[in-house]
């Protein structure tokens, strides 16, 4: 039975794991195709990114 359920975890935690490569992926492709500008303080450190309009 331990065996069982730790089989089902692993298997759920494969799927979420595949979802959120997939969800990535999409918002990756949402980004190179609207384009994206970043803001740098005086330091060279980013402070915040937006979409192109």
């Amino acid at each position: 039975m331990k065996k069982m359920i730790a089989l089902i975890v692993l298997l759920l935690t494969v799927a979420s794991c595949s979802e959120l490569a997939e969800l990535e992926a999409g918002h990756q492709q949402r980004m190179r195709e609207r384009g994206m500008r970043c803001r740098y303080n005086y330091k060279g450190e980013l402070q915040h990114c937006g979409y192109i309009n």
